[in-house]
């Protein structure tokens, strides 16, 4: 019997990531034309078949639900990251034959506008994924429709909320880098930005009080913010290194952007990752292994966390009186060669 093709079969033939290949055959935003178009040949060539799951327009309402899933515009292009929870949203949706309806706003706007489809009443659920601030929060809760928050909460509203284990995995990495010796460790990531980075920073606390080392203040960059230049002229972060009275021998990092804008700032100091600053990031995006050395970081479980969110909204819709649960999911230690031993 012949193998039926996949996603996996064609991500293989052009080794690229089964995300690429499933946000082209979806037509999302984020890749490039030309990949699209190998992506698209090589489907045809190993014989792909993609079936769309919309329903015919014959069909009748009754046969299927509909979701809503509201994300901010500025996080539809960061494929390394939240197209990875947003595949796992959208397969796991259609197992349980549910539509998922995209909203995409911009969190520059003051004037948050309530998705169409909720005002209507045509959706069962709701799926709030990355930061959506707690009056825009509010006007969604205020429809009564089951909603689960994806990689965001806030203390004072009991809502259904999924998210990575921050605190446990920045203490995980920060322990990881005492157990190679680092005494003087910084921490680089704003953390009035997400609640991930503010727990990420509460776990590097956390193993450094534990182990009964000091937290110097300028090593602690928590409020700059420095992945913003990655992209950009690196000077800024470059400056912001230079004014610190020494550097540390290890960073730990709120996420793997920040530790590669550290990355390309010490290059342009001199500066040798890790031979004279150890680093360490949070993610595993894929430009952690693109890098040279390949970034040390904390593997969040990205697809799995869309998944159990599906699974936790579909249990609302069947019990909209059941208690609120925070679910956390647990990262992993993925090691390469940003750290070493500090003698």
């Amino acid at each position: 019997m012949t193998k039926k093709v996949n996603m996996d079969d064609i991500a293989k033939k052009l080794n690229i990531s089964k995300n690429t290949v499933s946000l082209a055959l979806r037509n999302m935003p984020g890749i490039s034309s030309q990949t699209s178009k190998l992506i698209f040949d090589a489907a045809k060539e190993l014989g792909y078949e993609y079936k769309k799951s919309l329903k015919t327009s014959s069909a009748k309402e009754t046969d299927s639900k509909n979701i809503c899933l509201i994300l901010s515009k500025s996080i539809r292009n960061m494929i390394g990251f939240y197209s990875y929870i947003q595949m796992g949203i959208e397969e796991e949706a259609k197992r349980n034959s549910l539509n998922t309806i995209l909203y995409y706003y911009d969190e520059n706007d003051e004037n948050f506008e309530t998705p169409l489809c909720i005002r209507d009443g045509i959706v069962s659920g709701i799926i709030t994924l990355g930061h959506v601030t707690r009056n825009n929060l509010n006007k969604i809760i205020g429809y009564k429709i089951p909603l689960v928050a994806i990689d965001e909460y806030y203390d004072n509203l009991n809502l259904d909320y999924v998210l990575t284990d921050n605190l446990c995995g920045g203490y995980v990495a920060t322990e990881y880098l005492i157990k190679h010796g680092h005494r003087k460790i910084g921490f680089a990531g704003d953390i009035h930005q997400a609640s991930s980075f503010y727990d990420r920073y509460y776990g590097f606390l956390k193993a450094m009080s534990d182990h009964s080392l000091h937290v110097n203040s300028p090593y602690t960059l928590i409020d700059k913010g420095l992945q913003k230049f990655l992209n950009k002229d690196i000077a800024p972060v470059v400056n912001e290194l230079k004014s610190l009275p020494e550097l540390p021998t290890a960073f730990f990092c709120c996420n793997d952007p920040e530790a590669l804008a550290l990355y390309k700032a010490f290059n342009i100091m001199g500066l040798r990752v890790p031979d004279d600053v150890s680093i360490i990031g949070f993610d595993n995006i894929d430009s952690a292994k693109n890098v040279s050395p390949e970034l040390t970081t904390m593997h969040v479980e990205k697809e799995l966390t869309g998944i159990k969110a599906v699974r936790r909204l579909v249990e609302k819709m069947q019990d909209k009186t059941g208690v609120s649960q925070k679910i956390l999911i647990p990262t992993t230690l993925v090691e390469r060669q940003s750290v070493i031993v500090c003698d």
